[in-house]
C-alpha cells in the first residue's frame, strides 16, 4: 500500500509505503517506510523513518505492535535505532507507545479522541533529542548535551505547542550562537512550561539547580553542589530574551528577585533587581568574578562582608540603586584598591532627589597610599550624588581634604564624576616607603581644584606640589586612563626647582654633589607604571663640588669617559672637584633614550656631549659619547651607579 501523504494532528508523513506479509514462522509482519516525516513541535523536518515488526492481537479489539524503528536526520539522533512497543486499544480509547534506545526509555500515552495530547514518561532521555524543540523556541541557542528524566505533557495545536511537566536534568550543556549565554554540566529538578507560539515562546521553570556552570551575559556562575532555588519566567522572540520574573536563592551566597533582558545579539540590555542580598566571599567566587572584572577591570578580589539592596539598569546604564554595605572589606591584591570595614548606604535615582545617606570605612588604600577612617554624607540631588559637606581624613602622616564630590551614575561616557581635594603635610618618607623608593625627607602638599572622570579617563586639574630636598617639585597636567584596569596609563608634567643636590645625593648612593638643580620631566607617560615616553632635562648651572664617586656615576650613565689623560690622574689624586655646570637630558621614545648634556654644549665640536663642565683646578670634564641608549640599559646603569657599583678608574 502506498500513500503520497498522511496527516495526523501535528504530524505529517510523505511518500509512505506499507507492506504486510507473513514471516518465516508464519506470523504476520508489518513494514512501514516514510521518506519524510515532519513533527514541527519536535523540530522534525523531513525525517526518514522505517518501522518494521509484528502486529499481535492484544485481547478484545486491541492490537499490539512489537518491532524496531530507525530514523535518519532526526534532531539529536532520536530513534536512530530503537525498539518500539505500540498498543492500540480502541476499546479503551488509548494508544500507548514504549520506546527503548540504549539506556533511554520513553513511554507515551495518547487518547484516541484527542491525538493532539501526549502524556510521556521519560528516563535518561538525551536532551539532544529535544534539539528541534529548542531551535523552534530559541533559534539562537544550541543544545549540546545532557539528559532528562520525568513526566512531560505535550499538546499540539495549529497555533502553537505547549509542553509542560516535571523533570530531573543532568549534565545540561547548551550555549548561544553569540557565545554569551551558556550552561555546562548543569543539574536541576523542577516543573516547567514551554508555550511555543507563532511569534514568541514563553518559558517557565520552578525548581532547583545544583552544580555546573552558567554564563548569562557578563555574569559567570559556578553553582554550588547544594541545590539553589530558581523560579524563572521568560519570553523568547526575535527581539531577544526577556526574563520578566526571576527569583534565585543560593542560601549562603546570593538571593535576588527581579528581571533582566537580552537583545537580539544576546547582550544584556536590562537588569532590574527589586531586591538582592550578597554574602561574601561566596557571592563573589560563585557569581561575581567575571562581572566585577568586566565592570572595573579588577580580578581576583579578596572580599568579605555583605551587600544588599536593589539595582535597576537599562541600555544606557544605571537608572537607580539602593545599596547597603555591612562590614565589607575588599583587597584587590596589588591592583591598587583596598578598603576595610565599609559600612553604610548609598541611595540614588535618576532625575530625582533622595534623602542623604552615609557611607564610611575604617581604612582605605589607593595605589599603596593608605587613608584613615572617614564617613561620607551623600545626597542624591536631582540625579547627581553629591557630598553634603567636606571630609578630612589622615594620609601618610598628613591630611586629605575632600572638598567636593559629585557623581552622575547615568552619565555614560560623558563626565560622570567630578571632585576637588587637597593634601597637606604628607610625610615623604612614608610615601617613599609605600612605593618602595629610597627614603628621603620632605613634605607633600597641593590641591586639585577639579578632578573629572570622562569615559575611562581620570583628569586632574590644578596640580600637586612637593617641598622636598630643600626645593620644590610641581606636578601638573596629571591624568590617568583605565585607573582600575590591569595596565593603568598615567600622563603628567613634572617641574623641579632649586633642589639641593647635596640632599639628593645623600639619599641615593650616587656620589656627593653640591649645588642646586632645576629641570623637568615633560610629556611623561607611564603604562602599567613603566615609562614609555618623556622628555627630561636636569641642570645645575650655579656650580658646586662633585665627588670622585659622582663623576664615575655620571660617566657610567652617559656611557662616556673623562676628557683627557690628566683627568684620570687627577681622579686618583683628588676626591672632590669644582664644577661650573652639570647637565643631563633624555628623550624617551619607543624604548630608546636620546641623551644630551649641558645646553648649549660648551664644546659642540666634540662628537659627544658635555655632562660636567669643570671649574678651577684640578679641572675635570665628563663627556657622554652614547647619544642613543636602550631604556633598559640606562635603567641598569642608574641602578648600578646608585648601588655603588660604578666603574673603577685606575
Amino acid at each position: 500500500m502506498r500513500a503520497a501523504t498522511l496527516a495526523l494532528s501535528g504530524v505529517s508523513l510523505a511518500d509512505v509505503r506499507m507492506d504486510a506479509s507473513l514471516g518465516a514462522d508464519g506470523r504476520p509482519q508489518l513494514q512501514l517506510d516514510a521518506a519524510r516525516v515532519s513533527i514541527p513541535a519536535m523540530g522534525w523536518r523531513d525525517v526518514a523513518l522505517s518501522l518494521h515488526g509484528e502486529p499481535q492481537r492484544a485481547g478484545g479489539s486491541a492490537w499490539r505492535f512489537v518491532g524496531h524503528v530507525e530514523t535518519r536526520r532526526a534532531p539529536g539522533g532520536a530513534l536512530a535505532g530503537a525498539d518500539v512497543d505500540i498498543l492500540y486499544d480502541p476499546g479503551g480509547g488509548t494508544l500507548e507507545v514504549d520506546v527503548k534506545q540504549g539506556k533511554s526509555n520513553l513511554h507515551a500515552l495518547l487518547p484516541l479522541d484527542q491525538t493532539s495530547h501526549v502524556q510521556m514518561t521519560v528516563a535518561a532521555l538525551p536532551l539532544a533529542w529535544l534539539r528541534g524543540v529548542l531551535d523552534a523556541a530559541w533559534p539562537g541557542g544550541r543544545l549540546n548535551g545532557g539528559s532528562v528524566d520525568g513526566t512531560v505533557a505535550l499538546d499540539l495545536a495549529p497555533e502553537g505547542t505547549r509542553v509542560s511537566g516535571r523533570v530531573d536534568l543532568a549534565g545540561v550543556d547548551l550555549d548561544s550562537k553569540a557565545g554569551n549565554i551558556a550552561a555546562q554540566k548543569l543539574a536541576g529538578s523542577g516543573s516547567f512550561l514551554i508555550e511555543n507560539g507563532p511569534v514568541s515562546t514563553n518559558l517557565m521553570f520552578d525548581g532547583t539547580l545544583s552544580g555546573g556552570q552558567m554564563l548569562t551575559g557578563p555574569v559567570y556562575a559556578q553553582l554550588p553542589a547544594h541545590p539553589v532555588n530558581l523560579h524563572v519566567s521568560a519570553t523568547l522572540g526575535v527581539a531577544g530574551i526577556s526574563i520578566d520574573s526571576l527569583d534565585f536563592d543560593d542560601r549562603d551566597a546570593l538571593r535576588l528577585s527581579g528581571g533582566l533582558g537580552f537583545d537580539r545579539k544576546g547582550n544584556l540590555d536590562r537588569l532590574d533587581l527589586k531586591r538582592f542580598a550578597a554574602r561574601f566571599p561566596a557571592a563573589y567566587t560563585r557569581y561575581g568574578t567575571t562581572l566585577v572584572q568586566n565592570l572595573t577591570g579588577l580580578a581576583k578580589l579578596g572580599i568579605s562582608g555583605s551587600v544588599s539592596g536593589s539595582l535597576d539598569m537599562g541600555p544606557g546604564g544605571f537608572k537607580a540603586f539602593d545599596l547597603a554595605a555591612n562590614d565589607v572589606s575588599i583587597d584587590s591584591r596589588g591592583a591598587g584598591i583596598a578598603v576595610a570595614s565599609l559600612d553604610g548606604k548609598v541611595d540614588w535615582r535618576a532625575k530625582t532627589s533622595r534623602p542623604a545617606t552615609t557611607l564610611g570605612w575604617d581604612a582605605l588604600a589607593l595605589y599603596r597610599i593608605a587613608f584613615g577612617p572617614a564617613k561620607l554624607a551623600l545626597e542624591d540631588r536631582n540625579g547627581t550624588l553629591v557630598l553634603e559637606r567636606p571630609v578630612t581624613t589622615g594620609v601618610l602622616g598628613g591630611s586629605f581634604l575632600l572638598n567636593q564630590f559629585a557623581w552622575r551614575p547615568d552619565a555614560g561616557k560623558s563626565q560622570r564624576l567630578s571632585a576637588s581635594f587637597a593634601v597637606t603635610d604628607v610625610d615623604m618618607p612614608e610615601l617613599c616607603k609605600a612605593f618602595g623608593w629610597p627614603a628621603f625627607g620632605g613634605k607633600l602638599g597641593g590641591a586639585v581644584p577639579e578632578l573629572s572622570y570622562h569615559g575611562d579617563d581620570l583628569v586632574f586639574g590644578g596640580g600637586l606640589s612637593l617641598n622636598i630636598f630643600g626645593g620644590s617639585v610641581s606636578v601638573t597636567n596629571l591624568s590617568m586612563r583605565h585607573p582600575f584596569g590591569t595596565a593603568p596609563e598615567l600622563a603628567a608634567d613634572i617641574d623641579l626647582q632649586q633642589l639641593d643636590l647635596a640632599q639628593i645625593t645623600g639619599v641615593f648612593d650616587f656620589g656627593q654633589i653640591t649645588g642646586r638643580m632645576d629641570g623637568g620631566i615633560h610629556g611623561l607617560e607611564l603604562v602599567g607604571w613603566k615609562p614609555t615616553a618623556f622628555s627630561a632635562h636636569l641642570a645645575a648651572n650655579g656650580g658646586g663640588r662633585i665627588s670622585q664617586h659622582a663623576i664615575k656615576s655620571l660617566t657610567e650613565v652617559g656611557g662616556g669617559g673623562i676628557a683627557g689623560g690628566l683627568q684620570g690622574m687627577a681622579l686618583r689624586l683628588f676626591k672632590t672637584f669644582g664644577y661650573s655646570r652639570i647637565g643631563l637630558s633624555c628623550v624617551l621614545a619607543q624604548g630608546v633614550c636620546t641623551m644630551g648634556g649641558i645646553s648649549p654644549d660648551p664644546d659642540p665640536r666634540d662628537d659627544g656631549y658635555t655632562i660636567v663642565e669643570g671649574s678651577g683646578l684640578p679641572r675635570i670634564t665628563v663627556i657622554g659619547h652614547q647619544r642613543a641608549v636602550d631604556w633598559v640599559t640606562l635603567v641598569n646603569r642608574l641602578k648600578s651607579a646608585t648601588e655603588g657599583n660604578g666603574p673603577v678608574i685606575k
